[in-house]
């Protein structure tokens, strides 16, 4: 049973999204609204517009350090507990919810990858994850109020490969993927009560990776550039069973099943353009989003033959399909500094006002970007280093609890009588360019 624990708590990561969608790739990207910007040879912009590959001639590296801290409204004079959790019987009890979740350091990495002939296109290769660990998870509580996008979705390990090529001097395609992972593990144990001998046990466990496809369409000219592209929705879920028998006495006490969407990408299709001016560039872009398939990051327990009963689930989540527009600018003044600036909008991808079960619980932000680029030489190669900030201001919600407990029985709900969302996300972040 620790073995299996472990594994559930390793890979039920809450994961829904990604860090490069939420924050941006790169202190060229980031501080216009998290969205593509007019270099072609720039590896912060795969992410966004793979289809540059097709044009880029350089080999070319960045790399970015971002560090992430939430400062959500505290949730106070609630209840946290009745006799539909179970947690105290048929005690209702009123507390505080922990709203103050830790800071996030993570960082990314982008090549670009010519291959040497003069129309071969080139590979683009981006990774992104916390620094120092290659995932951290945190399930969050499974009935008090959860910010669910923010728990632990950008504390995981991603990478994106793909590859694109030019057909002629305006048009080119890619094609690429994003990596996930399907976990499945089986633990059973044999405990012992008694002196005769001792417990023991067994587990096997199974990762296998799945692919997501990426399309990416670019046509450009001398001053503009108008491109699509398409990211497949990407679910990884885990999927366990575990046993657990006593033999001194004879008792099968354990026989459940765990599940969890471990994160969840939305189908995504992206719309943009940017212009070139004498000093300036304008960007624009308009995302859309599918989360049909979005499953909230709860554990749920089944019941498989032994004596524990099975998660209760009810929460019944409702999801909408979401735009996102971005907006950027950039001031050039000298032709070794870069000034941006952006914004952006994404409602919330749940249909809910959260009155009813459960407490999973989000809300629109709106986005407001800058930060700066500075160019120069170093050892004949082109160097470029900056810096960006992002404030997001989740926009504030009243929550009132409906009458009655989660089963339907007299009392209190989770969170009773209610309590307002919102609160902000500041993103501070550097970063390093190479171009060979």
């Amino acid at each position: 049973m620790k073995k299996l624990l472990l594994l559930s708590l390793f890979m039920a990561s809450t994961l829904n999204a990604s860090l490069p969608e939420f924050f941006g790739t790169g202190v060229s990207t980031s501080p216009i609204g998290n969205q593509g910007n007019f270099d072609l040879n720039d590896p912060n912009n795969i992410y966004y517009i793979p289809s540059y590959l097709g044009f880029a001639k350089k080999v070319s590296a960045t790399a970015s350090a971002y560090l992430v801290n939430t400062d959500f409204k505290s949730i106070s004079n609630v209840v946290t507990s009745n006799s539909t959790t179970g947690e105290s019987g048929s005690t209702t009890t009123t507390g505080n919810v922990k709203t103050d979740y830790s800071d996030v350091t993570s960082g990314g990495i982008n090549f670009i990858l010519p291959i040497r002939f003069d129309t071969a296109g080139a590979l683009g290769i981006s990774y992104f994850g916390p620094l120092g660990t290659v995932t951290e998870t945190d399930s969050g509580d499974p009935v008090l109020p959860e910010y669910v996008m923010y728990r632990s979705r950008y504390k995981r390990s991603q990478i994106h490969v793909n590859y694109g090529h030019a057909f002629n001097e305006n048009w080119s395609m890619s094609l690429g993927t994003h990596i996930g992972f399907q976990a499945s593990a089986r633990v059973s144990t044999n405990v012992s009560l008694g002196d005769s001998f001792g417990s023991r046990g067994a587990s096997q466990t199974k990762i296998s990776p799945s692919l997501g496809a990426i399309f990416s369409i670019l046509h450009k000219g001398d001053d503009f550039r108008h491109y699509f592209t398409y990211q497949q929705e990407m679910k990884s879920n885990l999927e366990t069973v575990a046993t657990g028998d006593i033999s001194d006495p004879p008792l099968t006490l354990i026989n459940i099943g765990i599940d969890s969407m471990l994160y969840y990408d939305p189908h995504t299709f992206r719309f943009g353009t940017t212009l070139q001016f004498d000093s300036f560039e304008l960007y624009g872009s308009l995302e859309y989003q599918l989360w049909g398939n979005y499953k909230t990051p709860v554990l749920v327990v089944s019941n498989k033959g032994g004596t524990v009963r099975g998660s209760s689930n009810y929460e019944k989540i409702k999801t909408k399909d979401i735009m996102i527009p971005k907006v950027g600018i950039k001031f050039m003044p000298h032709y070794r500094w870069g000034l941006m600036a952006g914004a952006f909008y994404r409602p919330t991808p749940i249909d809910s006002d959260f009155s009813g079960a459960g407490n999973s619980i989000d809300t629109n932000v709106l986005g407001l970007t800058s930060g700066l680029t500075y160019d120069f030489r170093m050892f004949k190669n082109d160097v470029q280093i900056g810096f960006s900030g992002q404030y997001h201001k989740l926009s504030s919600k009243k929550v009132t609890k409906t009458a009655g407990q989660e089963s339907g029985s007299t009392g209190s709900k989770i969170g009773a009588p209610g309590y307002e969302i919102g609160g902000s996300v500041i993103v501070v972040q550097s970063g390093l360019k190479v171009s060979f």
